[in-house]
């Protein structure tokens, strides 16, 4: 089988580069994968910066009908060159791992009907970047339809599968997949103090830690105000955010304003490969908030390198943890928020429980790979080509 990976996040700052990266090195280890082809090739990375000068764009995207056209913009990006790639390396299979491109789907479906065509699907771009775009329920229609035209579509929840494809639903064709973690890459590192020093952290605080994106949507700021509430009660307190995004200087100002600049930290970006010793350098593990749509990879690795984890209350982490056994849930209220977080410093034994569980640990690594999320993908295209093969030999 030979495989075309089009990822327009491969080289992004993001959960969706994580996945990405990690699919496309995996699916060297799957032994029906003969050959794989990234597109596009060209390394492309958005930059933030630590000041707000992005003003103009944000202001821009909330006019609705200009989402219109950068919508449509978008779904032109690379979809010439894409075509002549596969014309010229005339894969098997082409996987879309997708952001707002859905229309291309139709597009190459139609210019290469002999392919098989499946999509990886995060979320929907009406959720986020598009939220505002006028006629939503137009371009929702056409969402759905634009993935009915795929031969598979790999949901990373079953939230997101039924609230993207509604009535139309094919279980066959609409699967779920959960991410997955690396325990190569992560796993417990007992000594902390060390790793503290090393990367300039306070050595005897308790720290919490938080990384991800900072989109202005995963509510930072709520997590920057409880944390100066409890920092009141509990003075040993230090709040460690790694990560950048388009809300980082916002989150920054808030910081100022209640001056915690001595008792939170913003690292920004950190290669990846260092992530496993930052996060070891944690007390706690904060991963507060994500839409119900989302399967976070962070909890994965939070929880494959030994560390207690307060987790998002939604579908997709109720589907595959057990609350108080193996994390602790919360709602995203402000004032939930606070009681989950006192309960968890002040709990000992709780964050004992929660941590480094072995069985818990040895389930990852049996079923939440990326290795096991690459093999299952795989196992599903290998079986719409064999009966796309019986087909043509049934005409």
């Amino acid at each position: 089988m030979t495989i075309l990976y089009y990822s327009t996040s491969f080289y992004a700052n993001h959960g969706g580069s994580v996945q990405s990266i990690e699919f496309y090195e995996n699916l060297d280890h799957v032994k029906a994968v003969d050959k794989k082809i990234l597109f596009p090739e060209r390394k492309v990375k958005r930059v933030y910066s630590n000041v707000s000068n992005n003003f103009l764009r944000r202001f821009l995207r909330r006019i609705s009908l200009l989402q219109i056209l950068f919508f449509y913009r978008r779904n032109n990006f690379h979809l010439k060159n894409l075509k002549k790639k596969i014309k010229d390396s005339n894969p098997d299979v082409i996987i879309f791992q997708m952001d707002s491109n859905f229309l291309q789907i139709g597009k190459i479906k139609e210019s290469f009907p002999e392919k098989l065509v499946c999509t990886q699907i995060n979320g929907s771009p009406f959720d986020e970047p598009f939220k505002n775009i006028a006629f939503k329920n137009y371009f929702l229609k056409n969402q759905r339809e634009s993935y009915e035209n795929s031969d598979l579509n790999f949901f990373i929840s079953e939230f997101s599968r039924e609230r993207v494809m509604g009535g139309a639903v094919d279980y066959s064709r609409d699967v779920v997949i959960y991410n997955g973690t690396d325990p190569q890459k992560f796993f417990p590192i007992k000594e902390k103090k060390s790793l503290r020093e090393k990367w300039k952290f306070p050595v005897e605080n308790f720290i919490l830690g938080y990384i991800g994106t900072l989109d202005f949507h995963k509510q930072i700021i709520d997590l920057i105000e409880v944390f100066y509430e409890l920092d009141l009660i509990y003075h040993n307190l230090f709040l460690v955010i790694i990560g950048d995004g388009p809300a980082f200087a916002k989150i920054q100002d808030r910081i100022r304003n209640l001056r915690l600049e001595d008792k939170i930290q913003m690292t920004g970006w950190i290669d990846h490969q260092y992530i496993n010793e930052n996060i070891n350098c944690f007390d706690l593990a904060v991963h507060h908030y994500a839409s119900n749509y989302m399967n976070p990879l962070k909890i994965f690795e939070f929880l494959a390198a030994g560390l207690p984890v307060l987790a998002p209350d939604i579908p997709s982490v109720r589907n595959t943890f057990k609350d108080k056994e193996d994390l602790l849930l919360t709602g995203s209220e402000k004032g939930e928020l606070k009681q989950k977080l006192e309960l968890m410093i002040s709990d000992n034994n709780l964050r004992k429980k929660l941590s480094s569980n072995q069985y818990l640990i040895k389930n990852i690594e049996k079923n939440y790979t990326w290795k096991r999320y690459a093999e299952r993908i795989v196992s599903q295209m290998q079986e719409k080509l064999n009966e796309k093969d019986e087909n043509i030999v049934g005409i």
